[in-house]
């Protein structure tokens, strides 16, 4: 009985001494200590560093896929944005998304050194990483710009003019000045379809129309007209009226002799008489039968009773039988025309710093001093704008307007003197502006003027670029013989020669004035 009692007191007793040694080993088997519980101290476990137990010989430690930060946390991540213009790069805008891949680093690396991962509410340490060199002949990781496509919405088309109120009202005014043009345009052919027309019916030929170098005028239901050609420096003036024919021919005369060089419409393409008001287009330039000359209305109805009277021809064309009168004009008429503008031209000189001779010497050649001067292109005035091309390069770049000028404007001497010469500047100061040499600038501008930069550039080289090089290479009088004797137009090429020499004539002017 005492041996019974012993034995199970010792085995009580071992039982109580092995019960730890059971429980620590459980935990070491499932990987996880029985001992930590949510209550535990964080300071101690922030301290401390577990051991890891070593499995048994049994156990497998089973396969599965490492979370994705796993790749992160050795990778190398390299970040580079790629625009859509390698020139020039578009900014990302709110509906860009960025993908950033990352690969695993092309080296094996040791695992990150750092503590362990901390509870909930421990605070976190990050460890320093150190990125090891990506090896060359291996791909680097780049980012990849998704631009989103906008998302197609079948909202209105105007609803961007409600949110910007500023572009509406440009709009609004942008339509209204091309409706303006091309209602202009389509006045002006119908205005040349009627002349030739009605002028055909009363003529029997096709009609003598104004062009750069002449000025017609027609009057008395299109059966008179009055023609000045600027270039032979001649006045003629006829009539097929005939029930009347004198008395219609006196009233072209005075008509022609009388026109105003400033008129706001000259009604070139119509029959209606003009205002006499203000000074005559040839004022100073016709002498009268008693060598004075003609600027008043009674000497030039005196003259014109003198021309009916003595000077009459009469001549059978096409059925029809016209009567006219040929007037002369003096023999320095372009000189006297042109001393006319001198102070809008000492003005426009002035206010774009461009020499008043190449002022001058242009406005010649271009229309002989003819503020009517119209061209089939068309061009208008005494400078020969174009409307389309220097006129709207003028307005956009000097005179900050969105349009550009109508035939009434460049008619108006100021106007047209003043958006030529601004058309010169911008040829020099913007589409020229790399040649270095001022002569060879001034003969490129020249000839730029009448057949465009770009045909100027493009008769040194097929590269603009290249162009003011070889330009820049050349001596003034070799760009000058290349532009006449080379340019891809044959009116450019007259035209560089024309205006040198009327250059030449106005600085020996200047010159001979200057010594009197």
């Amino acid at each position: 009985m005492h041996l019974i009692n012993y034995f199970l007191r010792t085995k009580f007793l071992l039982l109580f001494l092995l019960m730890p040694l059971v429980g620590c080993q459980g935990g070491a088997n499932n990987g996880v200590s029985s001992h930590v519980a949510t209550g535990v101290n964080n300071a101690a476990v922030a301290k401390s560093k577990p051991a890891a137990a070593k499995p048994t010989a049994d156990f497998k430690e089973p396969k599965t896929q490492p979370r994705s930060p796993a790749a992160i946390e050795s990778a190398e991540t390299h970040v580079q944005v790629v625009s859509a213009n390698p020139q020039e790069g578009v900014p990302l805008g709110d509906n860009a998304q960025v993908e950033i891949d990352t690969i695993k680093p092309v080296a094996e690396t040791k695992p990150l050194a750092g503590p362990p991962a901390a509870i909930a509410s421990a605070p976190i340490i990050a460890a320093p990483i150190t990125p090891k060199p990506v090896a060359s002949s291996e791909p680097v990781p780049l980012a990849r710009v998704a631009m989103q496509e906008p998302a197609q919405t079948n909202a209105p088309e105007s609803n961007w003019l409600e949110r910007y109120p500023s572009l509406s009202e440009d709009l609004k005014n942008y339509q209204q000045v091309v409706a303006q043009l091309e209602a202009e345009a389509k006045t002006y052919r119908k205005q040349i379809d009627d002349l030739q027309q009605k002028v055909k019916a009363q003529w029997g030929v096709a009609p003598a129309a104004t062009s750069a170098h002449q000025f017609v005028k027609y009057t008395d239901s299109y059966q008179s007209r009055g023609e000045v050609d600027f270039t032979s420096g001649k006045i003629v003036v006829e009539t097929v009226d005939p029930a009347n024919p004198k008395e219609r021919l006196k009233e072209a005369i005075i008509t022609t002799l009388l026109t105003p060089y400033d008129a706001e419409n000259p009604e070139i393409y119509t029959d209606k008489k003009i205002s006499y008001a203000g000074p005559a287009l040839l004022a100073g330039q016709v002498l009268d039968h008693e060598g004075e000359p003609v600027k008043w209305e009674w000497r030039a109805e005196r003259y014109a009773d003198y021309l009916v009277a003595n000077k009459v021809q009469e001549v059978k064309r096409n059925g029809h039988t016209a009567y006219r009168v040929e007037i002369p004009l003096v023999e320095n008429h372009a000189q006297v025309r042109g001393h006319k503008y001198e102070h809008l031209v000492r003005a426009a000189a002035k206010r774009y710093d461009i020499d008043e001779i190449l002022i001058y010497a242009i406005m010649e050649t271009e229309s002989n001093f003819n503020p009517y001067a119209t061209s089939h292109i068309p061009a208008y005035g005494l400078m020969q704008v174009v409307p389309s091309t220097a006129g709207k390069d003028v307005f956009t770049r000097i005179k900050k307007r969105n349009d550009q000028p109508t035939r009434d404007y460049l008619f108006n001497t100021t106007n047209n003197i003043d958006t030529g010469t601004a058309y010169l500047s911008i040829l020099r100061d913007n589409y020229l502006n790399k040649i270095r040499h001022p002569l060879s600038r001034e003969y490129a501008m020249i000839s730029g003027y009448n057949g465009g930069a770009g045909n100027v550039l493009r008769t040194f080289h097929s590269d603009r670029a290249q162009a003011v090089n070889v330009i820049n290479q050349l001596t003034p009088k070799q760009v000058y013989d290349r532009l006449h004797l080379k340019h891809p137009r044959a009116e450019a090429r007259g035209y560089i020669r024309k205006v040198t020499e009327a250059q030449q004539r106005y600085r020996m002017l200047a010159s001979t004035t200057a010594a009197k």
